[in-house]
């Protein structure tokens, strides 16, 4: 190739792994390239693909091989008996020496390899091939990361996988391309999933199952994460360079888990010390960003992260729809006359950063330290002007988030059937808001600050290769501290809360009927120094009914005492004003959830279908946490919700060309007992949600294009007559009964396009365009009513509409080394 290259000035862009791996004939330079490449074609069933006058994609044919190797424990020599292969599509099993044989296979494949539920290393088939030994040693080491039996290797789409125990894992390193990402975005792959979904359009406001976003339990190495997202949300505030994989629970919940009534997604740094230093550094439309890992000795390495927003001023057009989307796109309506009343415009600035520092420390082949560092930072400034006919309105405000959080992670492999794991954490996170009325001369404030410490010790024991036994005990100390001074009042209110846990889980996994059957059940013993203790089994069944063929079951209880509030007196436009707060029993009860589920899964061939139905009940709900602005916005009452439904995923995946669809049925409705109607739509019951993408591979080249439909959101209107009353000298508006109107429904259709290509020996670079929401479709979020009152006191209902982002486009470009 190189010679035609320089003969031709063409450059050829391939899989140097599968051309190393194909003899071919010395080209002949007197005749026209085309005629050498066509007999390339011809002889070695090679497929060009011409990009431009320059650039020429090769696409090797696809090769059935057969493989053989031996896996060896690094820390022991030993091999690892009994081992579990995963390709896309099928299982193998080693042999008591360790060794496994696999007589057809394709040579692009990735292998994924497992023990005793613990995953061990992923390997591809061409790596095995270019060994040069017949049968190679292929050495791992155990991740106690309790990771159970993989049930689907593919799960929608390359790089999600399902387990027995209930789990999904995305393992970010495998990870492709998303329709609108120009980057691996864990929280918005986990919006890929069924039942999870950002009715908001955010990426870190996730609801799982009709559940608010603050019942997600959103864990970074087991730390929980209380600042989630930069710029309101619309970007993840984590970067995903060095995050290896993500486990995310929708029901059936592992006991080492607390918290998170709907579901829990935990994101985990890779915790090998790597042989080679590697990184890069990139820069998108958003932000710039570096990473590293950086062995300094056979047993310590330290991995680094950074990003920083760039360019968020004037003719940034990622910036000009975030801020249309948060600011700009409230159009304010007058109902009586239906015409346009005024329009809010904003002067803004915004800035974001965050770093992550991991240390790993291989103290001996059984002893594994682990230091994790993350901080996240946002500022924004901004003023809000309100301009209308015969009046104008300043408001100056400011944001400030901050979180600060670390641990330590020890672990140790006693021998092959006993691992234990200490690990403490602290963190610390801040919010600071502040509002001034320029023509009143008025200022409010708010902080609302949480600091928490917590300490873990975790046992896993394999009894035999049926039995295997977890168990814990967790400390966690949570303080939290609101601080805020209202505009009509210079005395701040202060209101502190402390909450000590002390919880025990136990587990169990039961491997029955040659491993056809996998049960896992477990409970859960709480004890919080301000509630009552709970206790919480959960439970999982997978069995497998043929070879390609599962059923599947789960139920768990659940409780969350840390939860989120609406703070209304401060207007800093919705999302950001979003306060914690610790459950105290009475005005604030502890969430108690229920939830059962069923389910089948067919595999076979690349194709995929999963069908899960479920039920969930949360008690424990105060309607003043639940962010409603019409008659229930003042009123403090306690209920619950119920949420029930179908989901359903079919994927057909080949070598070049991946699809999936997904659709969720929810019925969802509150229950407050004390109101009149006491039963309503909750905020969250959108009947119908369906996503489509589908991916195609072309040697270097990927491009995907998605769509994603939900029924719209209820919304309460006000009556159609006497809509205004005076109650005790001020206007008030009269409703119809609450969430009696649903919004137009949501469509939004997104494509992204990945070219990755070598530069040298060293260096390797990554372009990703992505283009959202291409049509430009103007989809509503939220729709509410306020009175305006003139200057003659005469009062009308003015309706608020907010809509989604707009066509936002994004490119990035990532030299890796």
């Amino acid at each position: 190739m190189s010679l035609l290259e320089e003969t031709f000035e063409v450059k050829f862009s391939f899989n140097s792994a599968l051309a190393n791996r194909l003899q071919v004939f010395r080209p002949t330079l007197n005749q026209p390239l085309e005629a050498t490449l066509q007999s390339y074609s011809d002889t070695y069933k090679v497929e060009f693909q011409k990009i431009d006058e320059r650039y020429i994609t090769v696409t090797f044919p696809t090769k059935q091989v057969s493989i053989c190797a031996t896996i060896i424990d690094t820390k022991t020599g030993t091999p690892i008996k009994n081992a579990i292969i995963y390709s896309s599509s099928s299982q193998f099993n080693a042999d008591n020496g360790g060794t496994f044989s696999i007589a057809e296979i394709e040579q692009t494949e990735t292998l994924q390899i497992y023990n005793n539920d613990i995953f061990l290393r992923s390997i591809t088939v061409l790596e095995i091939l270019e060994k040069p030994e017949p049968c190679p040693l292929l050495f791992a080491s155990a991740n106690v990361n309790y990771l159970s039996t993989v049930t689907l290797q593919s799960y929608l789409v390359k790089g999600i996988s399902k387990n027995a125990e209930g789990s999904i894992t995305i393992n970010n390193n495998n990870f492709e391309i998303l329709p609108s990402l120009v980057e691996p975005d864990v929280l918005q792959i986990a919006q890929a999933l069924p039942g999870i979904e950002s009715y908001d359009e955010t990426a870190s406001n996730i609801n799982v199952r009709g559940g608010a976003s603050d019942e997600l339990l959103i864990l970074w190495n087991d730390i929980r994460m209380y600042q989630t997202g930069h710029f309101f949300g619309l970007i993840s505030a984590f970067n995903p360079n060095l995050i290896d994989n993500v486990i995310i629970y929708k029901n059936g919940t592992h006991p080492r888990y607390n918290e998170g009534v709907s579901g829990v997604l935990n994101m985990q740094s890779s915790n090998n010390v790597t042989k080679n230093v590697d990184g890069g550094i990139g820069i998108n439309l958003s932000s710039a960003n570096l990473f590293a890992r950086m062995p300094l000795s056979e047993t310590f390495a330290i991995d680094i992260s950074g990003r920083t927003s760039i360019n968020s001023g004037v003719g940034n057009p990622i910036y000009k729809s975030f801020f249309q989307r948060t600011f700009q796109n409230t159009e304010v309506t007058n109902l009586s006359t239906n015409t346009s009343n005024g329009i809010r415009n904003t002067e803004q600035s915004f800035n974001f950063y965050d770093i992550n520092i991991t240390s790993i420390w291989d103290i001996s082949k059984k002893d594994k330290l682990q230091y994790n560092f993350m901080t996240i930072n946002n500022k924004l400034a901004f003023t809000e002007r309100f301009i209308a006919i015969d009046s104008s309105s300043a408001l100056f405000n400011e944001l400030r988030q901050r979180t600060l959080v670390g641990n330590f992670d020890y672990k140790r492999t006693w021998n092959s059937k006993l691992n234990t794991r200490l690990l403490y954490s602290s963190s610390t996170y801040v919010f600071d808001g502040e509002n001034k009325a320029v023509e009143l001369l008025t200022e409010s404030s708010q902080r609302n600050e949480v600091r928490e410490q917590q300490v873990r010790f975790d046992v896993n024991y394999r009894l035999n290769n049926a039995i295997t036994f977890q168990t814990g005990y967790q400390y966690t100390d949570t303080k939290i501290r609101d601080n805020q001074i209202l505009a009509t009042s210079s005395i701040p209110i202060i209101n502190e809360s402390n909450s000590i846990v002390n919880a025990f889980y136990l587990n169990s996994i039961l491997r029955l009927f040659d491993n056809t059957t996998i049960v896992t059940l477990g409970g859960r013993l709480t004890n919080f120094s301000n509630l009552n203790t709970q206790f919480e089994p959960r439970v999982n069944i997978n069995h497998k009914l043929k070879k390609h063929w599962n059923i599947f079951a789960a139920a768990e209880e659940k409780s969350q005492h840390i939860l989120q509030f609406v703070a209304r007196e401060n207007q800093l436009l919705g999302i950001e004003s979003k306060q914690w707060l610790i459950a105290n029993g009475v005005d604030v009860p502890l969430l108690e959830s229920q939830q059962l589920s069923i389910g089948t899964d067919y595999t076979f061939d690349g194709f995929t279908f999963i069908a899960e139905g479920f039920y969930k009940k949360v008690d424990g709900v105060n309607i003043k946490n639940l962010g409603f602005r019409n008659q229930l916005q003042d009123v403090n009452t306690i209920g619950s919700y119920n949420a029930k439904g179908v989901e359903v995923s079919v994927a057909k995946n080949t070598e070049r060309f991946t699809s999936s669809l997904s659709y969720t049925y929810l019925d969802n409705d509150y229950t407050f007992n004390s109101l009149s109607p006491k039963n309503f739509r909750s905020n969250f019951d959108v009947t119908h949600t369906a996503s489509l993408a589908a991916t195609y591979k072309l040697g270097n080249f990927k491009i995907a294009v998605g769509s994603n439909y939900h029924s719209g959101l209820p919304y309460t209107t006000p009556l159609n007559t006497n809509a205004i009353i005076d109650v005790d000298g001020k206007p008030q508006i009269q409703y119809n009964e609450p969430n009696n109107k649903t919004l137009n429904s949501y469509l939004r259709v997104n494509t992204s396009a990945l070219y990755d290509f070598k530069v040298d020996e060293t260096f390797k670079g990554k372009i990703n365009v992505a283009l959202l929401n291409i049509f430009d479709k103007k989809n509503a979020l939220d729709s509410y009513f306020e009175i305006e009152t003139d200057a003659d006191g005469n009062n009308t209902i003015n309706r608020v509409d907010q809509f989604s982002l707009g066509f936002t486009p994004n490119i990035s470009f990532q030299l890796l080394f």
